[in-house]
């Protein structure tokens, strides 16, 4: 039976990309009275064929230890969950955007690692980035503009406009704390 782990990988130390990020996002794209905060995480979700999420989880914790594929123990800390929601762990302030690439390249990748160490199991791989996004105030349902903000920040479309994601070559998805997901499109 095919079971799905969550890996969430962010640095211990202070993640720079982030910081420019968010300067970017309140200085040079006037922000500052909304967006408060910005944190990046890499996340993963794995496909496992296991008989149950506890299997799953040894496959998972297996692959991670044993590999180089999916983070460094120097530099990052690391959650594993068999409850895969883009809006897991986020604050009622927060807003997730999340980035994938398109190629899904890192699949294969991370596949032949484990079957390298002799680790089976393993099906698919995603990679994303989630952008945790802090708002000056909770988001609501019923907030006007909402996602034409999370829009703005997560999708470039011209020179002052967007951030997170290059439509060309990525795909990005606005998660709510509430549970609701959205496609964000360029406008």
């Amino acid at each position: 039976m095919r079971q799905r782990i969550v890996l969430t990988v962010a640095l211990k130390v202070t993640d720079n990309e982030a910081l420019s990020a968010l300067e970017a996002l309140q200085t040079k794209m006037g922000m500052a009275d909304s967006v408060v905060g910005l944190a990046r995480e890499v996340q993963w979700e794995l496909d496992v064929e296991a008989d149950g999420p506890e299997s799953a989880l040894r496959v998972v914790t297996e692959i991670v230890k044993r590999t180089n594929v999916f983070l460094n123990p120097n530099k990052h800390r690391s959650t594993l969950t068999s409850v895969p929601h883009a809006w897991d762990g986020l604050d009622d302030d927060e807003v997730a955007i999340l980035v994938s690439d398109r190629d899904g390249a890192e699949s294969l990748a991370a596949i032949a690692a484990g079957s390298r160490i002799g680790v089976t199991g393993l099906r698919k791989a995603t990679r994303r980035i989630r952008w945790r996004v802090r708002l000056a105030e909770a988001p609501s349902r019923e907030q006007p503009g909402l996602l034409a903000l999370m829009r703005k920040i997560g999708v470039a479309s011209d020179r002052g406009t967007g951030l997170l994601s290059n439509p060309h070559s990525q795909t990005a998805l606005v998660a709510f704390p509430w549970g609701e997901e959205k496609t964000l499109e360029p406008s």
